[in-house]
């Protein structure tokens, strides 16, 4: 009985493992199959460097989003927001529809104006793995070319 019981267990066990899907980044362009998630998955989350935040997010089923606050002093920042097509094979998304807005803030942190400065930005985010960061290309600034922002793990 006690041969029996350890048989089916292991059986058991064994296929619940079989079951289990790991998720890399390779193989096609989408890396999405059938069922299966949004790559980006694998990379949202926010990643910093100095007074910048970039927070990324999934949209879809393999397109990426992103909002940057870059704190420009105590009272302004500036916020970029994007998204576009994550490509699984580069770790990139190319964006061609960044919207910065300026935003002011009264002392007890109300929004005392917002201004949109353009709507028309162009650029790409691209992931590193390891360790897990990005690098932003802002075309129509150039505003963060070659900084690496890391990731910040919520506590």
């Amino acid at each position: 009985m006690k041969k029996l019981c350890l048989t089916l267990l292991a059986v058991l066990l064994l296929a619940c493992l079989c079951g289990c899907k790991t998720n890399n980044n390779s193989n096609n362009d989408n890396s999405k199959e059938e069922g299966g998630q949004n790559p980006v998955m694998n990379f949202i989350g926010t990643y910093g460097k100095d007074r910048a935040t970039i927070t990324i997010d999934a949209q879809g089923s393999k397109d990426a989003k992103a909002t940057v606050v870059w704190g420009s002093s105590a009272a302004e920042v500036g916020e970029w927001t994007m998204s576009g097509e994550f490509n699984s094979d580069t770790l990139t998304f190319e964006y061609d529809n960044c919207v910065k807005k300026s935003i002011v803030y009264n002392e007890d942190g109300s929004v005392k104006s917002e201004t949109e400065i353009y709507n028309d930005g162009k650029g790409s985010m691209t992931f590193a793995e390891n360790p897990l960061s990005l690098t932003w290309d802002d075309q129509k600034e150039h505003i963060a070319d070659g900084t690496v922002f890391e990731y910040s793990p919520v506590n």
